[in-house]
């Protein structure tokens, strides 16, 4: 996980204490590599390569890379990459975060992430993951995302929160809050914010099948005599 970063998130690029992004090019292969291993490419050599390029996600996280490289260099022209992928992607990326190596973004419509937001090594984020500020004065600041970490679909994080490595935000699941690692966020019911258990091996996609889940008890002396 980065470490020595506050909770209330990264610090002004002029500290240079603080996590810093990765060489684009190193990163962008790294990230390549954990699309095709997510994606279960059965492609080779070439044709793997080929087969991640033809992938939108891939390219929503190239021009991020960009744009925050050239943010970090107080470079005016990291708007256009966030720009470019608002067009081309439906993605709101932000320049200004700090994105380790190997970051998978399979479907990237509708995902937004702020500036500076830490998002850890090896990050899964699928469509329509948010994560930004809380809106509140009294809690400023964007969240902190560990390493390995899930983030499904409609997942929501906002405001100054640490998430531990290998989590899993399930779908729709709203954290305000921080998390430890290995947890399973599970999404709320109704409007109450969102719970949370140890992770379990069958929580990962693509993992053994779960146990089936009991059926809802139907109101009380429904089926007595």
């Amino acid at each position: 996980m980065v470490q020595g970063v506050p909770v209330s998130g990264r610090e002004p690029a002029a500290v240079p204490s603080g996590p810093r992004n990765p060489p684009v090019l190193a990163a962008l292969r790294v990230d390549a590599r954990e699309l095709s291993a997510v994606k279960g490419s059965q492609y080779r050599g070439v044709a793997a390569v080929l087969d991640v390029l033809s992938l939108p996600g891939f390219w929503a996280v190239v021009l991020w890379r960009i744009g925050n490289a050239l943010h970090d260099r107080g470079n005016p022209l990291a708007r256009l990459c966030y720009f470019a992928n608002t067009v081309l992607f439906g993605t709101e990326l932000a320049a200004g975060a700090v994105v380790a190596p190997g970051v998978v973004m399979p479907h990237p419509v509708g995902v937004g992430v702020a500036s500076d937001v830490i998002i850890g090594a090896r990050c899964r984020i699928m469509g329509l993951v948010r994560v930004g500020g809380s809106g509140r004065p009294d809690r400023p600041g964007h969240a902190v995302i560990g390493d390995d970490v899930w983030l499904m679909d409609g997942a929501k994080v906002f405001g100054p929160v640490r998430v531990g490595d290998r989590t899993l935000v399930g779908s729709g699941a709203l954290l305000t809050r921080d998390v430890p690692a290995d947890m399973m966020v599970i999404g709320p019911r109704g409007v109450q914010e969102s719970d949370f258990r140890p992770r379990r091996p069958t929580d990962t996609p693509g993992g053994a099948a779960p146990e089936p889940e009991l059926s809802p008890a139907g109101p009380a002396g429904a089926g007595d005599d």
